[in-house]
């Protein structure tokens, strides 16, 4: 596994391509044929973008879980868990609290227009909310950070050394994802949207938490190694995934899929994830400086890209243009407006005099 000083070539690549990828399937999600009350339905929709988003649906969240539990292994390391503790407090709670109320009033003001757009009825009472007189705030996409906070109290408990079998670990993870999934009766689980902690969509996420805790930055080149069988068993278990994914979508389908079913999308999520890891591993084996560029962005893009995407599906909805045209303006734009204030942001705080000049570290990233 290449590496430059304390950075690991192939986690910069991991962090890159699924922040990229979260830009890239958000975007997509006005354009699904199948109703899923987003702000706003544009007038080009396409069933191959429902399948494109439930694949990324499949691994993207899971890898995010899994890459923060591989980096809180390291922190508990270096800095016990007072240090990790303080850690999560300055890395999560705090953009957390901060990024809370503008999200949640940005998404609310984005939902409401494009509500009144379509001339559909309200859907708040679909999205639970905390009430502060007038003013409700929702967790939207930064669910995220919430669950992290959740999760990262594994820390307590999980060993502190690395498992010494990393290629066990997908089928552990595979094992464990079939048990929630089949207590859900649901091949994937739905987005959590309350305050009140979901136990099914925890316990999921706590598994690749618990994976990446697990796996030592080295044991990615195992998951390299058998990318070819990876993949082969990866698109075997997509192709049987078809039929009940089609039969979940007809009228009057059953409330729950099949238990084979819900294996296959267990096993199918776990080794996605051990794919894209593998592909990072081969793809980035020395410094890319836009890799490096994402990858130092990658919190930041996260926490501020989605009211900007949902803002320019908005402006592009009714526009008669070919939908990959609308799509790819779309994702552009997001992708420029967010490294463009990061850069920015990340200038200013250079040429700040109480900034003391620190080398980052891949190790320290969320």
């Amino acid at each position: 596994m290449e590496r430059e000083g304390a950075r690991i070539h192939a986690l910069d690549g991991a962090r890159a391509f699924a922040t990229a990828l979260v830009v890239l399937l958000h975007g997509l999600l006005s354009f699904l044929e199948t109703p899923i009350g987003w702000a706003i339905k544009d007038r080009s929709t396409h069933l191959a973008a429902d399948f494109v988003v439930w694949v990324g649906r499949a691994f993207l969240m899971p890898v995010f879980f899994l890459l923060s539990g591989m980096v809180s292994r390291g922190i508990v390391t270096r800095r016990g868990l007072r240090g990790f503790a303080r850690e999560r407090a300055t890395r999560v709670l705090v953009p957390l609290l901060l990024a809370l109320v503008p999200v949640s009033a940005a998404m609310n003001a984005l939902w409401d227009h494009g509500r009144t757009l379509e001339g559909r009825a309200a859907v708040g009472s679909q999205v639970p909310a905390l009430h502060a007189s007038e003013l409700p705030v929702t967790l939207a996409h930064l669910w995220f950070l919430y669950y992290l906070l959740l999760l990262s109290t594994l820390a307590a408990v999980l060993p502190r050394r690395p498992a010494r079998a990393p290629l066990a670990l997908p089928a552990i993870a595979i094992a464990a994802v079939s048990v929630v999934l089949l207590v859900a009766g649901k091949l994937q689980l739905d987005t959590p949207l309350s305050f009140l902690v979901e136990p099914q969509i925890a316990a999921y996420f706590a598994v690749f938490f618990a994976w990446g805790w697990l796996l030592d930055p080295e044991g990615l080149a195992a998951y390299t190694r058998r990318l070819p069988w990876l993949v082969g068993l990866a698109l075997v278990l997509l192709a049987a995934l078809v039929p009940p994914l089609l039969a979940s979508t007809a009228a009057g389908a059953p409330a729950r899929a099949p238990a084979w079913a819900l294996v296959t999308s267990a096993a199918f999520s776990c080794l996605t994830v051990a794919v894209f890891l593998g592909t990072c591993g081969r793809l980035v084996t020395r410094a890319r400086p836009l890799v490096r560029l994402l990858a130092d962005a990658s919190y930041f893009v996260y926490v501020t890209h989605l009211p900007i995407v949902v803002l320019l599906q908005i402006a592009a909805a009714r526009l008669a243009w070919p939908g990959p045209l609308k799509y790819a303006g779309v994702v552009t734009l997001t992708t420029a407006v967010c490294l463009g204030a990061f850069l920015l942001l990340r200038a200013a705080r250079r040429a700040s005099p109480r900034s003391a000049p620190r080398a980052p570290r891949s190790a320290d990233r969320a």
